[in-house]
């Protein structure tokens, strides 16, 4: 596999597992949110 193609794979990787981690972040975020303050009904 060529240098190049090689770089750009990772890169692809790298981005993407940095984009999961953001959502996962997120969606935690929000739960422990929902957990602190409960809708009031």
């Amino acid at each position: 596999m060529s240098e190049a193609l090689q770089k750009s794979l990772e890169l692809l990787v790298l981005g993407w597992g940095g984009v999961f981690v953001v959502i996962m972040v997120i969606y935690l975020a929000s739960l422990a949110l929902t957990k602190l303050f409960p809708v009031k009904r």
